[in-house]
């Protein structure tokens, strides 16, 4: 950060993660529960729509114990490196910021409003479309980087691509699957260092659910392809970031994603 000219005593976010590998299986305990109870009440569940409705509470249960898990613990998953090659419109070092979603971002001395107003964050890239209710936080976010002149983008967006490329290539793991989601992921790191094709006007932010992976996928490839990261140093980023702690406690590891990093062709930058 100093590189950069930013103190990081000023910047109100922290490095705290969690992941919890018994939340799905007791969001479908919750599930199970939810629709005996329904039967107890005199609640028909036709038996052809049973499966659809544990799968539609389980989503909703896991979704949001995750979305309060992220703001009432305040877990913001900070990283942020110096993106070499890069500076920012006044010619400074670029800083890349990377969180999950944070408590409160529309708050001067929560983490997103210190990263705008001490970490000269001015551009912003949210991966996130997914089933978390999640739309009066990226309403914030969005109104946080407008009040400082500033760009927000959004998987939510209307036209946006760069929301379902992790989906895409964990449904389909064929050559050009891949080569779709390369071509995603170059996207967003072009529109995150360089909108509108050109240097951005302040530092950068990105961000997903819960920074670990489709951010970690990205920032990996920021780490190998520009900063020049070896394979060890991109391995040990991924895995602090997705909660990793032990070979027994993998946290939210997956192989497949640093797979993805070590692959990405990095012409496409």
């Amino acid at each position: 950060m100093r590189e950069g000219g930013v103190d990081p005593a000023a910047i109100r976010c922290n490095t705290r993660n969690m992941w919890n590998p018994a939340l799905r299986p007791e969001s479908k305990a919750t599930a199970d529960k939810i629709l005996s109870d329904l039967e107890t009440l005199g609640v028909p569940i036709p038996a052809d729509r049973r499966d659809a409705a544990k799968r539609a509470i389980t989503d909703a249960v896991q979704w949001r114990t995750v979305l309060s898990t992220l703001i009432d613990g305040d877990m913001n998953n900070l990283g942020v490196l110096r993106v070499k090659g890069s500076s920012t419109a006044d010619g400074k070092p670029l800083l890349l910021y990377r969180t999950g979603f944070t408590p409160r971002p529309d708050a001067p001395d929560a983490c997103l409003g210190s990263l705008v107003r001490a970490g000269g964050v001015r551009n912003a890239v949210n991966l996130y479309a997914g089933a978390m209710p999640t739309e009066a936080l990226e309403a914030a976010e969005r109104q946080q980087l407008s009040s400082a002149g500033g760009a927000y983008i959004s998987a939510r967006d209307p036209g946006s691509a760069i929301g379902s490329w992790r989906e895409d290539l964990r449904a389909d793991a064929s050559p050009d699957a891949k080569r779709a989601a390369m071509t995603a992921v170059a996207d967003i790191v072009h529109q995150l260092l360089q909108p509108q094709g050109k240097a951005p006007t302040g530092n950068v932010w990105i961000h997903c659910g819960g920074g670990m992976h489709r951010t970690g996928m990205v920032v990996g490839v920021i780490e190998r392809c520009l900063n020049g990261a070896s394979p060890e140093q991109v391995a040990a980023t991924y895995a602090r970031h997705v909660a990793w702690r032990t070979d027994a406690q993998p946290g939210g590891f997956e192989a497949e994603n640093l797979a993805f990093i070590q692959a990405f062709d990095c012409r496409l930058l």
